[in-house]
């Protein structure tokens, strides 16, 4: 009688010549029940692109917005677990939660205390020169003058993940505890990308945390922007970054120290005087450019008796 064998006979006999032993687990994949919100690194890597592009918008509009020179860097992305995002945060610090619709969910935008307490001098018409960071909460006062620097933050944003998903960041509050906030559980994995925001003369950070479980639900549309990012001509790129740049309007001013004046005499002054500078003046003045010296040069008087200055 013919008899047709199983498929678990054939297994066994091929084990049985190759030497193989069976094992109880055969067919099974260890997994780890708890990583279920974690994205590949293709994601990543895709995620990695966009804010870096994000970093150059983000600082061409904070430069407009603010009067002063700002530029940025972005250190970091990666993936871990909301617990680990937090322990490596200040405290207080200012911390913006934001609604993602139509995603579920919530982002999170932290910045560097010594940022805000500089925003805040530009914002309130001050030159932009204080060194020391807020030590304490920002006051509900402070939460509005912060309104401005943060639509901005959020509308590059929603420029920056348009060619990839249309997510409407937008403010659902501030607070200064990451500690105390119920909108993320301490174990689920966030990616976190770390950036360095320099406003003028001063530096700090500026982190975002994105729910990886959110960013599951557009993993084809992310590995498409990944791929079309790459196909991408860098000289392209280049020309757009210079004709953005040649468009961009900045602030000159021309100062000079060194002349001394008693201030019974300057409160006397009315139209018309004169003002003598004295042999203190040696006729250079610092050229400063969005209140950031940057170079040096000599006043003259133009063929058109106009007044100038000479850089040197």
């Amino acid at each position: 009688m013919e008899h047709q064998l199983s498929q678990q006979e054939i297994d066994r006999a091929f084990d049985a010549a190759t030497g193989a032993r069976p094992s109880a687990n055969d067919g099974a994949v260890p997994f780890d029940f708890r990583r279920l919100d974690r994205i590949p690194i293709s994601q990543i890597n895709a995620i990695h692109s966009l804010h870096e592009a994000f970093v150059r918008n983000l600082s061409s509009s904070l430069t407009i917005y603010l009067g002063s020179v700002v530029s940025g860097s972005l250190i970091s992305v990666e993936q871990l677990p909301y617990s680990d995002f937090v322990e490596a945060l200040p405290t207080p610090t200012c911390l913006v939660y934001l609604n993602m619709d139509p995603c579920q969910g919530h982002a999170l935008i932290e910045v560097d205390p010594t940022l805000i307490a500089l925003i805040l001098d530009l914002v309130l018409g001050g030159g932009g020169r204080t060194k020391t960071g807020l030590d304490r909460e920002v006051t509900e006062v402070e939460k509005n003058l912060l309104d401005g620097f943060f639509h901005i933050v959020t509308s590059d944003l929603r420029e920056t993940w348009k060619p990839v998903d249309v997510l409407s960041f937008a403010m659902s509050a501030i607070e200064t505890s990451p500690q105390l906030s119920g909108r993320f559980v301490a174990t689920e994995a966030v990616v976190a990308v770390a950036i360095e925001l320099r406003i003028g003369e001063t530096a700090g950070m500026v982190n975002l945390a994105i729910p990886s479980l959110t960013l599951k639900t557009i993993r084809q549309r992310l590995d498409q922007q990944r791929t079309s990012h790459r196909s991408e001509n860098p000289a392209t790129e280049l020309a757009i970054k210079r004709k953005l740049a040649r468009d961009l309007k900045m602030t000159v001013e021309c100062e000079f120290s060194g002349a001394m004046i008693g201030l019974r005499d300057l409160l006397s002054f009315s139209p018309g005087d004169v003002l003598m500078l004295g042999p203190e003046f040696d006729g250079e003045v610092d050229i400063l450019v969005n209140g950031t010296p940057k170079f040096t040069g000599s006043l003259g008087v133009s063929p058109k008796n106009r007044q100038m200055v000479v850089l040197k």
